[in-house]
């Protein structure tokens, strides 16, 4: 049991012990500033709050197929893309939306698809690109689209309208990659009278498939 002095040294301690903290002693509670508090105090009630930068997006339109009845023709589908602060540039982030095909909701309800499939297992994509000239864009498949047809086509004509919403674009080239590693142009079908060329092409050398309604 502690006795009436024990209790006098115990509050007498207690007192020393604030004291040495540096906090003045009053008859009644009283709000202290942080920035009033001693160092050691300081660290254990500030915090710190990180707000991350919002992230950056852009509306962009790819185009899909409507296959009709063997007669395909585009359709511009709406996509929201995040831009990405490791220096991809544009293009390829649209590609990169075109290439991975419809989603549910645009092939139940709307019957869209795509054609740009490829002849082997791997799925078809874009190995490089490149800006050879003002308006003109050059894009290296791991291969060309395996369909033929119409749909060779119409093929070839969503990624040109793709890319040509873009205004820097006008006409893309068309390479594939060979065995030795060369990037090599492909002939692309067009929907004109020459048929098959080996040139950059435009939405112009795709008349039959253009889409009803543009975006504006």
């Amino acid at each position: 049991m502690i006795g009436r002095r024990g209790r006098c040294v115990i509050v007498v301690c207690c007192a020393l012990v604030v004291s040495a903290c540096g906090i003045p002693l009053d008859e009644a509670p009283e709000t202290i500033a942080i920035d009033e508090l001693p160092i050691a105090l300081q660290a254990t009630t500030s915090t710190t709050s990180s707000t991350l930068p919002p992230q950056l997006t852009e509306d962009v339109a790819i185009y899909l197929v409507d296959p009709g009845d063997g007669e395909p023709r585009l359709v511009a589908v709406d996509r929201q893309i995040a831009l990405v602060e490791s220096g991809t540039e544009l293009e390829s982030l649209i590609l990169e939306q075109l290439f991975a095909g419809p989603i549910n909701e645009e092939q139940i309800d709307d019957n869209l698809t795509t054609l740009l499939i490829p002849s082997a297992d791997d799925p078809l994509a874009v190995l490089s690109t490149s800006r050879p000239a003002d308006g003109r864009i050059d894009i290296v498949l791991t291969e060309a689209p395996s369909v033929e047809g119409a749909a060779r086509i119409a093929a070839f004509a969503q990624i040109v309208f793709t890319l040509t919403e873009l205004d820097s674009i006008d006409e893309v080239g068309f390479l594939v990659r060979t065995e030795e590693g060369t990037d090599e142009f492909i002939s692309v079908l067009t929907d004109t009278e020459e048929g098959d060329v080996s040139r950059p092409v435009g939405r112009d050398d795709f008349p039959g498939v253009r889409p009803l309604f543009l975006p504006n």
